[in-house]
């Protein structure tokens, strides 16, 4: 009996694009890597509170206090 190849091997190209991005195993200092933690910090500071409904912060955040200079 042969064995079955990695599901990385198997996926297609827009299937693996978001394995990857959920099964995330880039080593440290690599592009991959920075690229999604600049993804995640940009998320996390320019997302407006409001979009994401929470109680306790109000306003537009930090992208709101850059545009409204």
């Amino acid at each position: 009996m042969s064995a079955k190849p990695p599901i990385e091997e198997r996926l297609p190209l827009p299937l693996l694009f978001f394995f990857r991005l959920f099964y995330w195993n880039y080593e440290r200092t690599t592009v991959p890597y920075d690229l999604m933690v600049i993804a995640i910090l940009a998320f996390v500071w320019l997302t407006p509170p409001d979009w994401l409904r929470d109680p306790t912060a109000h306003g537009l955040g930090l992208l709101g206090y850059f545009l409204g200079r």
